[in-house]
């Protein structure tokens, strides 16, 4: 599976040259090009809680807020369903239609 990691700075927060830095020696990732800041592989749950782990210990105390996004290998992957479903505000139908 590929998992990658958005970052969303604010300019009260760490530097991002810092945060670079930071997950570098923490986490030994670096940013990538491309539509997301971070990638990683992992072939387990194991591997991924280990990976998520540090880059929260990363980024703790920096102001950075992040988003994790997995992408499975398979090529026959379906687009997620949104959870919990959309609230209905219409009116409730009468049990007898």
């Amino acid at each position: 599976m590929h998992s990658y990691v958005d970052l969303f700075f604010t300019p009260d927060g760490t530097s991002p040259l810092d945060v670079s830095d930071r997950l570098r020696k923490v986490t030994g990732l670096s940013f990538i090009i491309g539509p997301h800041d971070l990638a990683f592989e992992w072939r387990t749950m194991e591997e991924f809680q280990g990976h998520l782990a540090k880059i929260h210990e990363a980024l703790q105390g920096t102001g950075v807020l992040y988003r994790v996004e997995t992408v499975p290998d398979d090529p026959a992957f379906v687009e997620p369903v949104p959870w919990p479903p959309p609230i209905n505000r219409g009116p409730t139908p009468h049990p007898g239609y």
